[in-house]
């Protein structure tokens, strides 16, 4: 029963970043101006848009209301679904052995990012507190992967991995962290456009006007950051900084599957690695050329996860020693 709990949960994860996503990417963050409810109550209210409610300042747009339910409708039954898990470990239901420190730090977590997911709306999508938000549902899927991987049969076959690899594959994990904590503040900052049409330039030029110095401004809780404050040398600029990031980042990754050619258990994870790289560079560039298509956003940010959760799966094999 925990692996099947477990694998509904990991599936449920998945739907959770994916609406998130979508709710994000198509401006209905904001969709229900209080929380846990939508104008006061469980569901979007049945009232014709346009309408301001009693008690509510934001007139209700119910296309954007139900974005936003459907999207903690699936965050709770997931955090219900983390907490069984927890529940299971402590009875000792694992096939295999499974301390309590992963699942309970999960349900810890899940805790949080609803938490975080409250904040959201009511210091009204601040860039930091929604890259966060993001940061936790990627992490929260991560977790859950981790736990499903200590649940799977040790290898056949074990080949020890060099600790000079071992320190590259952990380089690549946390450059590609990075790099996924920078597309989440590209996306709440609605910077994904600020370079125009134009890539590899910038507003057809190589290095355009830039603002470094407010590219990573925090800026004050209480205002209003919906579509964004800052200046579009800012935006720019965090613009660049997420492309010289993505440069390293495949590099690093390239690096990582050449110096990992040899071992033959790792092939299958390897050529997952480089298709997803792939398609993750091509759906960024398609991102800017044709001026962020609301599916092909949402998918760059499902093919950022499921590259995230490959790396992940290899620092498991590698590091996991048979018993």
């Amino acid at each position: 029963m925990f692996r099947t709990i477990l694998q509904i949960s990991i599936i449920l994860a998945f739907i959770v970043v994916i609406l998130g996503a979508y709710t994000r990417l198509s401006d209905a963050g904001l969709g229900c101006p209080d929380w846990p409810g939508c104008y006061g109550q469980l569901s979007v209210p049945d009232v014709k848009d346009g309408t301001t409610i009693q008690g509510f300042s934001r007139p209700l747009e119910a296309a954007k209301g139900w974005k936003e339910m459907l999207h903690r409708y699936a965050a709770s039954s997931l955090g219900l679904t983390i907490l069984v898990l927890f529940f299971l470990a402590l009875k000792g239901n694992p096939q295999r052995y499974q301390s309590l420190k992963l699942p309970g730090f999960s349900t810890f977590f899940v805790m949080l990012q609803g938490a975080f997911g409250m904040w959201t709306v009511t210091l009204l999508v601040h860039p930091g507190i929604v890259t966060l938000h993001l940061i936790g549902g990627f992490v929260t899927t991560a977790l859950l992967i981790w736990m499903l991987l200590n649940q799977s049969k040790p290898p056949a076959i074990y080949q020890h991995t060099f600790k000079k690899h071992k320190l590259i594959l952990l380089i690549v994990l946390g450059t590609l962290s990075l790099q996924i904590v920078l597309g989440g503040w590209t996306s709440t900052n609605y910077a994904a456009l600020s370079c125009g049409k134009y890539f590899p330039k910038c507003l057809n030029d190589w290095w355009p006007n830039m603002d470094f110095s407010s590219a990573l401004y925090w800026g004050p809780l209480g205002a209003n950051y919906e579509y964004g404050i800052l200046e579009n040398p800012a935006r720019s600029a965090i613009q660049m900084i997420h492309r010289i990031g993505a440069l390293i980042t495949t590099l690093l990754i390239l690096l990582l599957i050449y110096l990992f050619r040899n071992y033959t258990r790792f092939r299958s994870n390897l050529i997952l690695i480089a298709i997803l790289l792939t398609t993750q560079v091509t759906l960024g560039i398609l991102n800017v050329v044709l001026s962020l298509p609301i599916i092909i956003a949402v998918l760059h940010t499902i093919v950022a996860l499921l590259l995230l959760l490959s790396v992940i799966k290899l620092v498991h094999r590698a590091f996991k020693v048979p018993t």
